[in-house]
Parts: C-alpha cells; structure tokens; sequence
C-alpha cells in the first residue's frame, strides 16, 4: 500500500473509532493534529493532558525560572528556552492507551508486555480499554516506539511516564525536578524526563489515566499557528490561574482570556513576547460551571482563539471540559 492509501486506511480506522472529522483523522495518521476543536475529538486531550502541554511549553520557554526551585537539577544551565511542543491527536491517544493498559495490567513500563493487537488505534478506546484481552495479540513485548507506530506516529522520538496521584501540576514537577547528580549537558536514564520535556523538538500528547500519566514525543512538524496550548489551574477555585502560550515572529498586540461574559487581560509571565506563557488570574469561580477561551491579536490586529471553536471549562466533574460553546463574551474584551 502506498503512502497515500496509508493515510487513508488509517482515517478510516480513526474515524470509525472516534467519529472524529476526516481532516483530522487523516493528519494524525502523520503524526499532527491542529490545534484542539472541542466536541469533535471525542474527549482528547483532557483538562489534565492540556495543563501537562502547558506546563511543558511554559517551562520550554523560560527554564531558568522554571528549574530555578529544583534542588537536584545540576544540569540546569544546559537547558536554554526552545520552541513550544504541538499537540499531537495521535500522541495523545497512544500516551492514554498506554496509561490505561498500565492502569487495567497493573504494570508500570515503557513497552507494553505482549504484543499489541494490529489494529489497537480502531479498537481504542471504543472497543478496547487497554485490558489485556482486548489489547494484547499474543505473547512478547511492544516496545514504545512500535506502539506509537500503531497509532500512526510516523517519527517516534521519546516517551516520559510517572504514578502519581497528586494530579497534572504535582506529577509534572515530579517529571521535570527529578534528581540527577551531574551536571554533564547529556540525556541520561536520571535525567531523562527532565531532558525530553525541554530537549526534544516536535509534537507531544500526554495521556492520564486515574494514577499513571504518560507523555509521547515525535519529531513531527512544530508549531503550525502561534497559540500553541493553554490551560487553567486548579480545576475549579474561588480564584483560578489561566495560561497560554503564544509563538511567533512578534509579540501578540493584544492578549485576554474571556470566561463568561467577562475578559481579563493576559499578562507576560514567562518567556519573552515572541515565545512565551501568558496568564492572567481570575476569582469568582468557586461554583457552578464557567466557559473561556483565550483570545490573541498578533501585530496586524488579527484575532486567534484557543481553542479555535468552542470552549473549555471550569467547575466539577458534571461540567465539559471541552464543548462547542462560545462564551458571549462583551465587545470591549476586543
């Protein structure tokens, strides 16, 4: 089969398991995926997988100040600011069915422990929760990157993986402060997470699942518009902490995250205007259920939102994290 009948088998098992559109079916099978377009991804990424991409991007901007509270990063000067990381659909899906196989196998490695069924990437998650009987084809070992390779990801380049239960903010400082003894500018296996979240160059999904989170890396296109990720933190609170980050030749003219019906402006906090985490903190969200989006002007006055349609949310379990929503947000926000 060649390289264009690939791609479209691979749509195909994609959009029968997710129902997702067959643009964005068939730009996983490479690899990428645009930015996130909530209600049509079938649940991908999570509130926990966008806090874990924007943490990363965030630290990838500005790691001095990122590493600076790490007392056992004796590296930390080899590490300088780097393009962001784009999301990935199809690393986002490996990453979680590697999550859940070690969730429902009660394993904790990089390779799965048999081999993987041919098709997992149309079994998962519609027909397969990661359990043995529905994953595994037979005996031996898959190892990560052939299991990226089966949710086609065309370039495997690195994996990070961590158990903890303290959620996305506790196990990504868990993975990027573990403790390393040389300050040598060299990936080695105690310094290793810590390496891939700020090294490597590419695309990146994340996948939690209850305790187990997972983040898959591939040497795929980078960043394809300037509003890479964002996210907010904590889950819900009297007051919640909202970032994005923005790449591009220049600095955004106008920046704001719209919850509701109200805008409050994003500030600079990491990074410089060309690669950098904005935020902006916002009270009043203790309760009930609250729709945002972030909203760019880039130099010219254009706007550019993310997500690119819908919003996300803050508030208790009962509320979408993603849905096709559009906060009405006032006319002076813009």
């Amino acid at each position: 089969m060649d390289r264009s009948g690939r791609a479209q088998a691979c749509a195909a098992r994609l959009l029968a398991a997710l129902g997702v559109a067959a643009q964005i079916a068939t730009a996983a099978c490479r690899g990428y995926s645009p930015p996130p377009s909530p209600g049509a991804l079938a649940g991908f990424p999570s509130w926990e997988e966008r806090v874990l991409l924007e943490w990363t991007n965030r630290a990838r901007a500005d790691p001095a100040a990122e590493l600076a509270p790490c007392r056992d990063c004796p590296e930390r000067a080899c590490y300088s600011p780097v393009p962001p990381l784009e999301w990935s659909l199809a690393l986002n899906r490996s990453a979680r069915f590697h999550a859940d196989e070690m969730l429902r196998q009660r394993f904790f490695l990089h390779d799965s422990p048999c081999r993987l069924a041919s098709d997992i990437d149309a079994r998962y998650p519609g027909r397969c929760d990661g359990s043995r009987a529905c994953a595994c084809a037979r005996s031996g070992t898959t190892r990560f990157s052939e299991r990226l390779e089966l949710f086609g990801v065309a370039r495997p380049s690195g994996e990070v993986q961590a158990q903890d239960p303290g959620g996305p903010g506790t196990t990504f400082h868990d993975l990027l402060y573990e403790p390393a003894s040389s300050p040598e500018c060299a990936s080695r296996p105690e310094n290793g997470h810590r390496w891939n979240l700020l090294k490597l160059a590419g695309t990146v999904g994340f996948g939690v699942r209850g305790s187990y989170t997972v983040g898959d890396f591939s040497r795929s296109a980078g960043p394809g518009r300037p509003v890479v990720s964002g996210a907010h933190y904590p889950r819900q609170g009297e007051t919640v902490e909202f970032w994005a980050s923005w790449y591009a030749p220049a600095g955004p003219s106008r920046a704001f995250v719209a919850v509701d019906r109200t805008c409050a402006p994003l500030k600079l906090a990491r990074g410089g205007p060309t690669n950098g985490a904005w935020a902006a903190a916002v009270s009043g969200l203790a309760s009930g259920c609250h729709r945002y989006l972030f909203e760019f002007h880039d130099a010219k006055g254009s706007a550019v939102t993310y997500p690119e349609k819908g919003s996300f949310g803050v508030g208790p379990a009962s509320c979408a994290d993603a849905d096709e929503s559009r906060p009405a947000h006032e006319p002076a926000c813009r």
